[in-house]
């Protein structure tokens, strides 16, 4: 492929000026035969830039020019890397570099396509400030300790919106005593986008304490059912002493022993009878509790290249 006009008038900027900056290192680099390799391999860097964008691979463009510039970095060869930056959809990376390119000093005596680099810079700094998108996120509720990140990097949520470039992205908000939440969004170009996200609160390991119902319940079972085993084995001991005492014909077989046994019964019943109440109190008050739980949701997100669903279980 032969190079056209825009890129042989960048490379004659950049031979006519990496001269200068290479001769500052020519006692570390060995002299003008290590500058001249220097020029020549980004020469070669840039021809195969040129021909990988032609080609729309636009990653091994990125590589190529992006290893030119380290060579000898001039206008003329950071423009390519922001034009490629701008292809493959890095458009806030992109407008970054056009912005510094656009604001660097000429240099006295600089070449021609170097004033022609910066003003190309200009025009694509202000092109993709009116291209780059913004997100916006509401987090619900908006405790102070909230953190936001986007793909893995931290954003603050601001009401305008923050500069992201556009695609598909992943949103994470984590918040102290909060469930984190996560969720994909398709933010378009030159476009606001609104994302709401809703925040849990971490369930109680004791589920949020039980109530009196369920505690005066399980202590009225267990009271109950202490004092009727304890009435139980009273008696069976008075019966059993009782019978005894009837088989002698002695004076405990009496009525009034008769009475305290039979009391010694009722109350071991009315324990038993406690027990089954309270446990029954409990049990059904403790099942109220935890049907109460927040209802399950499950909606449908949809944006190009993906399809899924998010919620509550």
């Amino acid at each position: 492929m032969h190079p056209g006009p825009r890129t042989l008038l960048m490379l004659a900027g950049l031979i006519v000026a990496a001269a200068p900056a290479l001769a500052a290192q020519a006692p570390e680099t060995g002299g003008g035969d290590a500058d001249e390799k220097a020029r020549s391999e980004a020469r070669e860097l840039v021809y195969a830039g040129d021909e990988f964008f032609a080609q729309k691979k636009y990653a091994e463009a990125l590589r190529a020019y992006q290893r030119a510039e380290r060579l000898v970095c001039v206008p003329t060869t950071s423009i390519e890397v922001a034009k490629t930056l701008t292809a493959i959809g890095r458009l806030s990376e992109a407008r970054e570099l056009a912005s510094t390119i656009a604001a660097s000093r000429p240099t006295p005596g600089e070449p021609w396509p170097f004033m022609q680099a910066r003003r190309r810079a200009e025009a694509l700094r202000d092109e993709l400030g009116a291209r780059i998108p913004r997100l916006r996120v509401r987090i619900t509720p908006a405790p102070a300790t909230a953190r936001l990140r986007v793909d893995g990097q931290a954003m603050t949520a601001s009401a305008e919106g923050s500069p992201i470039d556009p695609g598909n992205h992943w949103v994470e908000v984590e918040a102290d005593g909060y469930v984190g939440a996560r969720q994909r969004v398709y933010v378009p170009e030159r476009e606001v986008t609104t994302l709401d996200m809703a925040l849990t609160p971490v369930p109680d390991p004791d589920g949020g304490g039980a109530s009196p119902w369920v505690i005066g319940g399980f202590v009225t079972s267990g009271a109950g059912l202490a004092l009727g085993l304890g009435a139980g084995v009273a008696y069976l001991n008075a019966r059993s002493d009782l019978e005894e005492a009837c088989r002698q014909g002695t004076a405990s077989c009496s009525g009034d022993a008769r009475g305290g046994a039979n009391t010694l019964g009722w109350v071991s019943n009315v324990g038993f009878g406690l027990a089954i109440a309270g446990a029954a109190v409990g049990g059904l008050a403790l099942g109220l509790e935890t049907s109460t739980g927040p209802a399950s949701s499950v909606t449908w997100a949809v944006g190009p290249g993906y399809i899924g669903v998010r919620g509550t279980l």
